[in-house]
């Protein structure tokens, strides 16, 4: 199956009637008055969080009032993203989402990341890699597979969380690949990498930009990034396709979000504020650097994008 959220949002039009008015009118002039909270579901130092932290900064600039991060982790997303669904729909609680947090909502009882959030725009796309630690004595994909084969369910690997998209990503590939694999899932990307490094498993699947401290160190080696050609960031890291699996292409993408019912006035002043941070040079700059692409939206595509999305992995999931 094959996930390229960035090309898909360029192929979107803007629907008419896509976007329903939400039952609390509200001056978008009045508002902000006080503080807002950006919740990202992950632990401090993730792609997620420094994402979460670039556009909150941004939003400060932008709106004059201060926003603060907060990190709520666990459950794979789920947790955090709970938490804003609860939140009254006044603009002042917000959530970054991603892949993971979708996947996520989709597995609870009850909740549904489509009709109960808000969507307001979104923020990035990016692949990732295939990463393994000194445990792993292999360099490249065919001798990843090759082992696995030789020793099934032998090979651990981690995940940022059970039944995020990098769990059922890594279980994609294993069959695509005809193997077993051990999955060994963590409270976030920290945790993982910091197992990874210390020689408890032996692969994960990881942003560049998650596992770029530990690939320059030599503490990690990227057998292959599951963009469709090689990304500027790391060029020396071949692609799926190039090592023999060109139908896995998982590609994961960022957006803000609100609760379910955000006053239309505000979804419009703050989706022209978070286009106008993706717009700036050195936001695009930071983001490049971490191998991840600028996606912007307006709400009605990013409300159609996960309709489509959330369809995609529900099947996926069954």
């Amino acid at each position: 199956m094959r996930f390229a959220p960035s090309l898909f949002l360029a192929s979107l039009a803007l629907g008419a009637g896509a976007w329903t008015a939400p039952a609390l009118a509200q001056s978008a002039d009045a508002w902000p008055e006080r503080t807002i909270t950006v919740v990202v579901p992950w632990p401090a130092g993730g792609f997620t969080d420094k994402l979460g932290r670039l556009m909150a900064e941004k939003m400060a600039a932008s709106l004059g009032k201060p926003v603060v991060v907060e990190n709520r982790p666990g459950a794979s997303a789920g947790i955090g993203s709970e938490h804003v669904m609860r939140q009254a729909p006044d603009g002042y609680t917000l959530l970054v989402t991603s892949t993971d947090g979708t996947v996520k909502l989709l597995q609870g009882k009850g909740t549904d990341p489509v009709s109960q959030l808000t969507q307001i725009s979104m923020l990035a796309s990016q692949p990732v890699t295939l990463s393994v630690g000194p445990k792993f004595k292999g360099n490249t994909l065919a001798q990843f597979v090759e082992e696995a084969r030789r020793t099934p369910g032998g090979i651990a690997y981690a995940s940022n969380g059970e039944g995020g998209a990098t769990h059922y990503g890594m279980e994609i590939f294993a069959k695509q690949a005809g193997i077993q694999l051990n999955h060994i899932p963590y409270k976030g990307t920290a945790p993982a990498l910091q197992d990874l490094v210390g020689g408890n498993v032996e692969a994960t699947l990881v942003s560049l930009q998650g596992v770029g401290a530990q690939l320059q160190s030599g503490r990690a080696r990227a057998l292959a990034i599951t963009s469709p050609k090689r990304v500027e960031a790391a060029p020396a890291i071949p692609t799926f396709a190039e090592s023999g699996y060109p139908g896995f292409d998982l590609t994961l993408w960022y957006g803000m979000v609100g609760p379910r019912g955000l006053p239309d006035p505000i979804v419009r002043k703050l989706n022209q504020v978070l286009r106008a941070a993706l717009a700036a040079p050195d936001v695009q700059q930071a983001l490049r650097s971490a191998a991840a692409e600028p996606v912007s939206s307006s709400p009605e595509e990013m409300l159609q994008f996960v309709q489509k999305e959330s369809a995609r992995w529900s099947a996926m999931i069954r």
